[in-house]
C-alpha cells in the first residue's frame, strides 16, 4: 500500500511540475465558470419573463444552472483527459524511465493502481474547483443540494473512467500522442453510442444505449444515483486498469 501511495504522490507532483496540469485546470475552470454565469443570467431572464406574464411557479434552479455546467464539464474532460493521461506510461517509455519502474519489485497491480490513484487525486482537485461557482448560488437562492452532489459524483466517476481508458491507451504504446488519439477515439465512441441507441429502439440499439457513457452520466445530473450507473463506471474503470496491468505483465515477460 505504501508503494501505491508513493507512486500516486509522485504522479501528482509530476503533473503539477509541468505546465500542462495547471493549464488544463485553468482552461477547464474558466470555460465552466463562463458557462455557469451564462446559465445563471439566462435563468434570471426567464424568471423575469415568468413574473412579467404573471405565471405561477418557477424554474428549477439547479436543473437550469448547475446541471448544464456539469454536463459541459464532462465534454471538456473528454477532450482534455487524453492529454493528461497520455503521459502516465507512454511518456515514461519515451523518456526511458519506464523499464526501471516496470522491473522494480513493486507488483504490476501496485504500479497501475499507484498511477491511477495519482490521476484520481488530480481529478478530485479539478472537480472540487468546478464546485466553486455553483456554491455561490447558495448566497442568492436555494439549489437542490442532493442533485448538486449527485452531479459532482457523476462528474468524478465519469472523469475517473476517462482516466482508466487513457491509462490503458498509454500502456499500449511508446508514443504519448498516439495514446491521446486512441483514448480520445474510444471515449468519444463510448460517449456517442447512445445516438444510435436512441434512434430506433431495437435490441442492439438498446444495448448500445446501455453502454453509452452519456446516458449513465445524465442520470447523475438528474439527481439519480443508481447501482446500475455506479456499477457501469466501476466496471469500465476496472476494465481499463486490467488492460494496463496485462500490458505491464507482457512488458516484463518481454524484458
Amino acid at each position: 500500500m505504501r508503494a501505491i501511495v508513493t507512486i500516486a504522490l509522485r504522479e501528482l507532483r509530476g503533473m503539477f511540475y509541468s505546465p500542462l496540469a495547471w493549464t488544463l485546470l485553468a482552461v477547464l475552470f474558466a470555460i465552466c465558470a463562463y458557462m455557469f454565469n451564462a446559465g445563471v443570467l439566462s435563468y434570471q431572464i426567464q424568471m423575469l419573463e415568468y413574473q412579467t406574464y404573471g405565471m405561477r411557479g418557477g424554474l428549477p434552479l439547479t436543473e437550469r444552472t448547475i446541471a448544464p455546467m456539469l454536463g459541459n464539464a464532462a465534454v471538456l474532460l473528454l477532450l482534455l483527459m487524453p492529454l493528461l493521461s497520455m503521459r502516465l506510461i507512454a511518456e515514461e517509455k519515451r523518456q526511458g524511465t519506464w523499464p526501471a519502474l516496470a522491473c522494480s519489485p513493486i507488483s504490476p497491480t501496485g504500479i497501475i493502481l499507484g498511477k491511477y490513484l495519482g490521476l484520481l487525486l488530480f481529478l478530485a482537485i479539478a472537480v472540487g474547483l468546478l464546485a466553486l461557482p455553483p456554491l455561490t448560488l447558495y448566497a442568492y437562492g436555494n439549489p437542490d443540494t442532493g442533485q448538486f452532489l449527485a452531479g459532482l459524483l457523476g462528474l468524478f466517476l465519469t472523469a475517473a473512467a476517462f482516466g482508466a481508458v487513457g491509462l490503458a491507451a498509454s500502456s499500449a504504446t511508446e508514443h504519448p500522442n498516439v495514446a491521446a488519439v486512441v483514448s480520445f477515439g474510444v471515449l468519444l465512441m463510448l460517449w456517442i453510442l447512445s445516438w444510435m441507441g436512441n434512434a430506433s429502439g431495437g435490441t442492439v440499439d438498446k444495448m448500445l444505449a446501455y453502454f453509452s457513457l452519456m446516458n449513465h452520466y445524465q442520470n447523475f445530473l438528474s439527481g439519480v444515483i443508481s447501482s446500475a450507473d455506479l456499477s457501469y463506471f466501476l466496471l469500465l474503470s476496472a476494465a481499463g486498469l486490467l488492460f494496463a496491468r496485462q500490458r505491464l505483465l507482457a512488458d516484463r515477460v518481454q524484458g
